[in-house]
């Protein structure tokens, strides 16, 4: 719902001579869709577990791909002399828009409930937002490029952090955000808990970048950013 004209004729032509046969279209020598696309779905960080009620809390991002087979370096000599060896690669092939989002509705990322006991989602969240469009009303997209990965405790709490420069506690049983801080830079990895001198302390890696389009990303200045209860 974001896309300009120009975007979405761009994105209708590109998608009507793609080809996709399903989940696990291979990527060939015509452009083919994948969807959650390979940098997407739950394939990076983990996953955080509440044994003693069999909840299982994932993390996870829709950023489509076009993948296409393209030949690098010259053929060589196969075993078989009436044939040769060319080796393909395929890059990312991130579907972005000129704004640097994703070209499908959101939310972009999420954070889903798994209940390990009756093998349904008990309950499911976008997690984060994206400031330029949260700057203009729009929220409830989940953040964009996620690399965050939730932590959860005895206590009924999950943490995780956004690229929004946000850390977030939120109810273990419906996702609920109890408490929030924003941070100096974008949140990237899993939050580490521990204690010290009978003192929880929950620390966040403040390091990612935070621009939309890849390659305008300028050097920023990373932290670790540690909180606690009051004593």
């Amino acid at each position: 719902p974001y896309l300009t004209p120009e975007d979405r004729a761009k994105f209708k032509d590109e998608l009507l001579s793609a080809r996709n046969e399903g989940l696990f279209t291979p990527p060939g020598k015509r452009n083919t869709v994948q969807m959650p696309g390979n940098n997407g779905g739950a394939n990076w960080s983990g996953a955080a577990v509440n044994p003693s009620q069999g909840l299982l809390y994932v993390v996870s991002k829709d950023l489509p791909a076009m993948l296409k087979l393209e030949p690098k370096g010259e053929p060589r000599k196969a075993p078989n002399p009436e044939a040769e060896m060319v080796r393909y690669y395929s890059g990312f092939g991130f579907m972005l828009d000129s704004q640097g989002l994703s070209p499908i509705k959101p939310p972009w990322s999420s954070l889903t409930a798994y209940d390990l006991n009756e093998g349904t989602i008990k309950w499911k969240i976008p997690l984060g937002e994206v400031p330029e469009l949260a700057a203009k009303g729009i929220h409830e997209t989940g953040s964009h490029y996620p690399k965050v990965g939730p932590v959860v405790t005895a206590g009924g709490l999950i943490f995780a952090g956004t690229r929004d420069k946000k850390v977030h506690a939120l109810d273990v049983d419906n996702g609920k955000i109890l408490w929030e801080a924003e941070v100096g830079a974008a949140l990237e990895g899993m939050a580490a808990v521990y204690e010290a001198e009978g003192r929880e302390y929950v620390v966040f890696c403040a390091a990612a970048q935070e621009g939309l389009t890849p390659g305008t990303q300028k050097p920023i200045q990373g932290s670790y950013v540690a909180f606690a209860l009051p004593k």
